[in-house]
C-alpha cells in the first residue's frame, strides 16, 4: 500500500511540474471560485429585501405585496418578488436579472425615482408584462385545489381543455400589489 501510495505521490508531483497542468488547475478552480460568487450574488439580489432596498420599491412591497395572498394568506406560503417577476430557468433568470437590474440601477440613478411621481400605470403595465407563465405555474400547480369555486373549477377546466390556452394574466387581471397608491397621494419625501 505505501508503494503504491508513493507512485501515486510521485506521478502527481511529475504531473505538477507540466505548466498545462497547473494552468488547468487553476484555471479549473478560478472557474469554480467564479461560479460560486455568481450562485451567491443571484440568491442575494433574489431575495425580498433586495428588492425592497431601493425606496422606489418600498412602498410597493409593504402597502401592496405585502397586503396580497401572495404574501399574506391562510397558508402561510409566501411568493416573494423574483418568484414572480424572475423566471425560474436558469439562463432566462440570467438574462431576466440582469436586463431588468441594469434598468432599474439606471432608472434608480438617473431616472424619475420618486415613488410619488413615478407613471405607476405604465410600470404595472410593464411589470405585468414581466411575470411569466412558468413563474405561475411553479407555485400554481393544482388549479383545482379542494374549497375552490365553482366558477374557477369550470374556468380552470375549460382553459385546460381549449385548444390555445389562455395565459395566467388573461384571466386574473387584479393588480397584485395596487393597495400601494394610496401611500402616494401626499408629498414628495425626501429619501
Amino acid at each position: 500500500m505505501k508503494a503504491i501510495l508513493k507512485r501515486l505521490k510521485a506521478r502527481v508531483q511529475s504531473l505538477w511540474k507540466s505548466k498545462a497542468v497547473r494552468i488547468f488547475a487553476f484555471g479549473f478552480a478560478a472557474g469554480v471560485l467564479a461560479v460560486a460568487i455568481g450562485a451567491i450574488g443571484v440568491a442575494l439580489t433574489s431575495s425580498n429585501a433586495f428588492c425592497m432596498s431601493c425606496h422606489e420599491m418600498r412602498v410597493v412591497a409593504e402597502q401592496g405585496w405585502m397586503h396580497s395572498k401572495h404574501y399574506n394568506n391562510r397558508g402561510g406560503v409566501v411568493a416573494g418578488c423574483s418568484d414572480c417577476h424572475v423566471p425560474p430557468s436558469l439562463f432566462p433568470k440570467l438574462w431576466v436579472k440582469t436586463r431588468d437590474g441594469l434598468k432599474d440601477v439606471w432608472v434608480h440613478f438617473f431616472g424619475q425615482s420618486d415613488p410619488t411621481k413615478m407613471d405607476w400605470e405604465a410600470l404595472a403595465k410593464s411589470a405585468r408584462s414581466k411575470i411569466y407563465q412558468s413563474s405561475c405555474e411553479k407555485c400554481h400547480q393544482n388549479l383545482e385545489p379542494e374549497g375552490a369555486s365553482l366558477k374557477a373549477l369550470v374556468a380552470h377546466r375549460e382553459n385546460k381543455r381549449a385548444e390555445k390556452p389562455q395565459s395566467c394574466l388573461e384571466c386574473h387581471v387584479e393588480e397584485f400589489h395596487g393597495r400601494f397608491k394610496q401611500f402616494l397621494t401626499g408629498p414628495a419625501t425626501q429619501d
